[in-house]
């Protein structure tokens, strides 16, 4: 019976050739999309599950309240991580990271020198990681490699990259060009999936002397805690002890104005209030939306499966008449049906995994990750039998219902027609649920490109454009900054420079408590340390008071609005004058500066403090004038390399590296874009189908049309009516759900754009002519045919 059914089956998909082809290339792509949604969605929810303590680790973060302002964070003060040790029940061990990237490794060896820049970053820390973590060591001795000051671990990777194949074990690397470290120990590498993608992990003992210890107000948001909780101990009986804990070590108002409390380890890669090592992390809404596109696309093929399944049902309504008079039970007739939607859905799902291997060649280049199909992977091997099984059952029954139901009396006479079939309904419906995802899709893209739009264009209180900066090497001689900035100035294509802790928007922050003459209680705020030129290069509006004076030593400060906020003082003029508290020093307001964005525009802006501060200016930012942009690069970097002969020449445009805090959305943006397209294209193969059916099944109507003087303007008004009314109802129903579902994502930014009409209808136009070219274009076809040929049997 089974050779039977599938001999008949070749012989219906060979008959109907062109809705085969339809059919297969439909679901493979469909299920191509859903295969590589679903290993992206795997690999998102898999960051650190693999460590055999991931249930009891927490990262200790924090919430700041001021005058109805909240700020998130993920930073602690150094000290913390030993307070929390000594004073907070129920934790079994504590973990204190100091976090850091854009290092410069020297390696010095019978004479020669090699210089390395380490983009990957590293971090300060200690032996107690690999209680936490499971990161094996190849040579080495865990418990000791990272005890003493100047002790470094590399990874497999970087002990490859530094020394080749010699044994690193013993050898010393030069970070930064100031501080030696020994190489006591190799790790494996660790796969891409971690929130700690560290290549070399130096000792804290290393720089314990230069951190802030007893410093309760200052936070880095790279110094980060982690915990491990005792077994049995719920994060909610820790998170009960912080606020008497921020009351003892940080004071009344604190314990107020501050919450402190645990976050799991599988939350640390979806949360970008707190962000991670990576900087770069992506929402739970995105992974629901990733799973949610896979599903609309699965389905949207598998109803163009049972749409044209039943439209060309009537077909075979004699070969079912004949069966049923031979005995052929009903049951039967379904299983044949199931059997060759079995092996349509079969070859589509062979041919998906072969173009889901060709689509992760370039999805892996684009997204920097490393997914394969893997058939030793038994979730791999579940989900393609599950999706086999499943298109096979939702494509094939109501088909298979369908045509086993027809009665062999009729059918044996010719008396089965389309509407007379059934069907016709459902098929209408089905139209309509597939012209909602396409428009759910395309709406949803719409709005995702104009909120992408809108944080690149939008006014982040400073200028961004034509200005590079540098970073300066921080043991080298002071002099040598003035020195490279006088020399910058002297260059024709150089408007302006600036020294600089950092620009005024960068990926990490510093943040710390400050007191404020006249005001009660302590404030938390970001720090820019800077020279005078600053807020002028970078032209960010002075409101009130003056600027920054020439010194090397902080003497003033400006403020920032939300700053004054924060305080409580409504008028810029009354802030001048006044004498703020910070890191020990009593800087008089010199003047307040107009808000500007200091991290991406998912977060509010922070209160913000700009002083003065030589020690602390690891770059340089430069003004370009238009022109020979390339020209002046070469110019700057020879009187860098001059100055700093001993280190790795770099620099980044300002407007690059704040693209780059978008850069998951802009993937996210990318990918919704293809998989629409693709939606698109899966849909207008269904209709291109129908409308061929149509066509086919009303030639003899169309030939009389047009002997009676039809145009081909009525012909194509005759097979499109329809479908307008299908895409109208569609709308009707997609725009609510998409604004819905569209709010929910926009709420992940404090900046966003609004949603407008334009957005929605420009989701309907584009289904509306993408829908009509296809209907049109067979629609015509069948128009221009001689109406001879449809009625010389007649």
């Amino acid at each position: 019976m089974l050779k039977n059914y599938f001999t008949i089956a070749i012989r219906n998909l060979t008959r109907n050739l062109s809705y085969s082809a339809i059919n297969v290339f439909g679901l493979a792509l469909g299920i191509t999309c859903s295969l590589v949604l679903f290993l992206m969605i795997t690999f998102y929810t898999s960051f650190d599950n693999y460590h055999d303590n991931k249930d009891r680790i927490y990262r200790v973060v924090s919430q700041s309240f001021n005058n109805g302002r909240e700020g998130f964070g993920a930073g602690v003060p150094v000290p913390l991580p030993g307070a929390v040790q000594s004073d907070i029940s129920g934790i079994e061990h504590v973990l204190f990271i100091s976090g850091s990237h854009d290092g410069l490794i020297t390696i010095e060896k019978n004479g020669s020198r090699k210089i390395f820049e380490q983009e990957d970053g590293f971090a300060f820390t200690d032996s107690t990681y690999f209680t936490f973590f499971n990161r094996r060591l190849l040579s080495g001795d865990y418990r000791t490699a990272l005890q003493e000051p100047g002790q470094v671990l590399l990874s497999e990777k970087a002990a490859n990259k530094f020394f080749g194949h010699n044994n690193p074990m013993g050898q010393f690397i030069r970070l930064n060009n100031k501080t030696d470290l020994k190489v006591t120990g190799v790790m494996e590498d660790y796969p891409g999936n971690t929130n700690f993608p560290f290549d070399i992990l130096i000792s804290y003992a290393t720089i314990a002397k230069e951190s802030r210890e007893g410093e309760w107000g200052s936070t880095m948001s790279d110094n980060q805690c982690y915990v491990m909780l005792e077994r049995g101990v719920l994060p909610e009986a820790i998170d009960r002890q912080f606020p008497a804990f921020i009351k003892k070590y940080q004071g009344d108002r604190a314990s107020q104005e501050l919450k402190r409390w645990l976050q799991p380890l599988a939350e640390i890669n979806h949360d970008s209030r707190f962000g991670n090592y990576r900087y770069t992390t992506i929402s739970w809404s995105s992974i629901l939306a990733m799973g949610v596109v896979a599903a609309f696309l699965l389905i949207t093929a598998c109803i163009n499966f049972i749409n044209l399944s039943t439209a060309v049902a009537v077909k075979r309504s004699k070969e079912v008449g004949v069966r049923k008079v031979l005995g052929g039970q009903r049951l039967q007739l379904v299983g044949q049906y199931l059997a060759e939607t079995g092996l349509v859905s079969l070859v589509s799902l062979l041919l998906s995994v072969g173009f889901a291997e060709l689509v992760l060649i370039e999805l892996n280049s684009f997204l920097g990750l490393d997914l394969h199909v893997d058939f030793y992977n038994g979730r791999l091997i579940f989900f393609l039998l599950l999706v086999w099984v499943l298109v096979s059952i939702v494509s094939g029954l109501y088909p298979a219902l369908l045509l086993s139901g027809f009665s062999p009396a009729l059918a044996l006479k010719n008396k089965i027609t389309n509407r007379a079939a059934g069907g016709y309904t459902l098929r209408r419906g089905l139209v309509v649920f597939q012209f909602l995802i396409s428009q759910l899709l395309i709406v949803g893209t719409v709005i995702l490109l104009s909120q992408m739009d809108f944080l690149n264009s939008k006014d982040l209180g400073f200028e961004k454009d034509a200005i590079v900066t540098l970073p300066i090497p921080g043991n080298a001689p002071a002099n040598n900054r003035r020195a490279l900035k006088s020399e910058l100035l002297r260059m024709n294509g150089v408007v302006n420079a600036t020294l600089c802790f950092t620009p005024p928007s960068s990926g990490a922050v510093a943040m710390t408590g400050f007191t404020l003459e006249g005001v009660e209680g302590s404030h938390l705020a970001q720090v820019k340390m800077a020279d005078a030129d600053y807020v002028g290069l970078f032209g960010i509006k002075l409101i009130a008071g003056n600027g920054l004076a020439g010194l090397d030593s902080a003497n003033s400060c400006l403020v920032n609005e939300q700053l004054l906020k924060a305080v409580g003082i409504k008028k810029p003029e009354d802030m001048i004058g006044r004498v703020l508290s910070i890191w020990g020093m009593e800087l008089p307001v010199a003047g307040v500066v107009k808000d500007f964005h200091t991290m991406s525009l998912t977060r509010e802006i922070d209160p913000t403090v700009i002083f003065n501060s030589f020690q602390d200016y690891s770059s340089i930012s430069v003004k370009l004038k238009a022109g020979p942009v390339k020209k002046t690069l070469q110019e700057i970097e020879k009187s860098w390399s001059a100055l700093y002969p001993d280190f790795l020449f770099s620099y980044q445009f300002l407007d690059n590296e704040i693209r780059e805090f978008y850069e998951t959305e802009q993937q996210m943006s990318s990918l919704l874009v293809l998989f629409s397209c693709i939606a698109i294209v899966i849909g207008c193969l269904g209709l291109y189908g129908l409308v061929s059916f149509m066509a086919n099944e009303k030639e003899k109507e169309i030939g009389i049309r047009k002997v009676f003087g039809a145009s081909v303007g009525h012909i194509l008004y005759i097979f499109s009516k329809e479908f307008i009314f299908l895409i109208l109802v569609a709308f009707a129903l997609a725009a609510p759900l998409a604004s819905f579902i569209m709010s929910g994502w926009l709420e992940n930014f404090a900046y966003r754009v609004p949603l407008s009409a334009g957005m929605f209808f420009v989701g309907l136009a584009i289904t509306f002519i993408i829908a009509l070219l296809t209907v049109g274009y067979r629609s015509v076809r069948a128009s221009v045919a001689n109406p001879i040929h449809a009625l010389r049997n007649e």
